[in-house]
């Protein structure tokens, strides 16, 4: 594990003014048991879809200006920004619509 860099609300913010592929946010805690069961399916999406698409973890212990400002109340919730803005969302850990969630990131819808 570990691939995915863990980033700040400010590291965040930076990304999202100069990146131009979409980006997939991990939103998660060290307390969250989902969360940990997922992150190593996240990192296998991350590693096929890595030319496509950007991941990035946030912990939401540390960084709930990102939870306060995009409305994340359950963990873990799953983030698609594209041109600067939330395009789609996920809550939960489900394999089969986090890899449905990524893989329409991936083709631009």
């Amino acid at each position: 594990m570990g691939k995915i860099p863990d980033i700040t609300f400010e590291e965040f913010e930076e990304i999202l003014q100069t990146e131009t592929k979409p980006i997939v946010v991990d939103t998660w805690a060290p307390w969250c048991g989902p969360c940990k069961g997922i992150e190593p399916y996240f990192e296998q999406l991350s590693e096929k879809y890595a030319n496509q698409l950007r991941f990035v973890r946030m912990n939401m212990d540390t960084e709930s200006a990102f939870a306060q400002k995009h409305m994340i109340s359950s963990l873990p919730t799953f983030v698609v920004f594209k041109d600067g803005k939330p395009f789609n969302s996920l809550i939960g850990a489900k394999r089969d619509k986090l890899k449905s969630l990524v893989e329409k990131a991936a083709k631009g819808n």
